[in-house]
């Protein structure tokens, strides 16, 4: 059977080969198979069917092998591709529950804060670099700082980027010694005389957290609590499962 160049290309648009991807997110699908949330360098995330993939022997058992960078080829038409093929391209073992538990937020964190085929590099990139770090490390500053570092450019890619310089009021450099009050819509501005907040930053402590000194437990939780504060707001209604589950369980 001979096939129109216009065929061919319906043919090639309908498969995805050899595509760098990490797994998000994995659920049962029938007896031996999974559907399978990955995020992909190219196409962003992407569901697929892993058909068989509980078996002892499948080729696609991979895809059951956490922390790994895969190599994945795709076919089919709708928002549910078909799996044919997942082999590994990297693995980065993890060293403590503190770690995995990170892993899980920030897989969490891509899958509600992005839409399926929506590509986003400098995101993988960054969840690449951030578990080539945790595997390598195990102090706590850092993986507080990469963390942050991790969600400010999610919070960017969404266009929603923190300025961490500037007090959005008067656009002058933010003060060490003075506290500021912060708003997901605005920044930082600085708090006046007579006036309260519930929840206020010590200008030194926004400075070290743009500047990446995370040594300070002030820092850390100052940071922690600013983007809190963003993700939450600009996620609206989809809350972050681990919370509950870190919050039920210690």
């Amino acid at each position: 059977m001979n096939l129109s160049c216009h065929q061919w290309d319906m043919i090639s648009a309908n498969r995805i080969s050899l595509e760098p991807a990490f797994v998000l997110h994995t659920r049962p699908y029938q007896e031996t198979s999974l559907i399978v949330d990955f995020f992909t360098r190219s196409y962003g995330r992407i569901n697929a069917v892993a058909k068989g993939a509980k078996r002892p022997k499948s080729p696609l058992r991979s895809v059951l092998t956490p922390f790994s960078k895969l190599s994945i080829s795709l076919a089919g038409k709708g928002d549910l591709k078909t799996l044919s093929s997942a082999e590994i391209l990297d693995h980065y073992p993890l060293s403590s529950g503190n770690f995995l538990n990170s892993l899980v937020y920030i897989n969490e964190l891509i899958t509600k804060a992005t839409e399926k085929d929506d590509p986003h590099l400098t995101i993988f990139d960054k969840y690449q670099f951030f578990l080539e770090s945790i595997s390598e490390k195990d102090h706590g500053d850092d993986l507080e700082m990469l963390l942050r570092d991790f969600e400010m450019t999610l919070l960017q890619e969404m266009g929603y980027g923190i300025d961490l310089i500037k007090d959005a009021e008067t656009n002058e450099n933010i003060h060490e010694d003075t506290s500021y009050r912060f708003d997901p819509n605005k920044g930082f501005t600085k708090i006046h005389a007579g006036n309260q907040s519930k929840i206020s930053f010590l200008g030194r402590d926004i400075i070290d957290f743009y500047e990446g000194r995370f040594q300070k437990q002030a820092v850390r939780n100052s940071s922690k609590t600013i983007m809190r504060i963003a993700l939450d707001y600009h996620l609206g209604n989809k809350s972050l499962n681990i919370r509950k589950y870190l919050t039920k369980n210690h």
